[in-house]
């Protein structure tokens, strides 16, 4: 009777590890870097990755290092969505992304530390009309026609225009029969849905489509 005898050995001299001697889980942790976000962006998703992953039924799990647990929206894809970014959303994230590897269940943690930041720019703008009423009645009317009209400027522009002041004087032409209405105005450039086309998962794409957009909308 012939007898096999199967003998394992690894180079270094050690015993080789057998296939059933795998761990039960493997788990690794990532930094993922940082983060910047626009305030007030329309949407924006994060990867759970920074990399492409193809890995067969995987899961995402969000959580944020904060004391108060909050809800997070997440694409089928593992992306944390953000509508309308605000800075209390600011802060250290972590996504675990789970699944099984030749039977093996694996996780992979990345971390990321996540910074609202807000682009500098508006203008301070001074409308005057010329009338021949200044009554305060009228002047309401006036105004309650003139913010409908901005609105729909907000819409087209992508912009966003606050009422500051308004104020009602003689014209210094004809001080008794012409009165100027003076409105003061804030403008700003990040109004509702001013970044919508710049919902890229590239983060060079991102960044550079916020700076056409702004300097489009100046």
């Amino acid at each position: 009777v012939g007898i096999l005898t199967l003998v394992l050995c690894s180079c270094s001299g050690q015993p080789a590890s057998l296939p059933w001697d795998l761990p039960a889980v493997s788990s690794w942790e990532h930094q993922g870097g940082l983060v910047f976000i626009h305030m007030e962006s329309s949407l924006y998703s994060l990867p759970c990755s920074p990399v492409a992953m193809e890995v067969a039924d995987p899961t995402y799990h969000w959580v944020q290092d904060r004391a108060a647990p909050r809800l997070f929206s997440v694409t089928r894809e593992g992306h944390l969505l953000f509508q309308h970014f605000q800075a209390g959303d600011s802060g250290k994230y972590s996504c675990t992304i789970s699944y099984r590897k030749h039977g093996v269940p694996v996780s992979q943690t990345f971390h990321y530390s996540i910074f609202g930041y807000h682009v500098l720019g508006g203008l301070d703008t001074v409308l005057l009309f010329h009338s021949k009423l200044c009554e305060d009645e009228w002047t309401k009317r006036f105004l309650w026609g003139l913010q409908d009209k901005l609105r729909q400027l907000e819409m087209e522009q992508h912009c966003k225009l606050q009422l500051t002041a308004t104020f009602c004087f003689p014209s210094l032409n004809n001080p008794s029969e012409e009165f100027i209405i003076q409105v003061q105005l804030e403008v700003s450039l990040f109004g509702p849905h001013w970044d919508e086309h710049c919902n890229s998962q590239d983060m060079e794409m991102v960044t550079d489509c916020y700076r056409k957009t702004v300097q489009h909308n100046l």
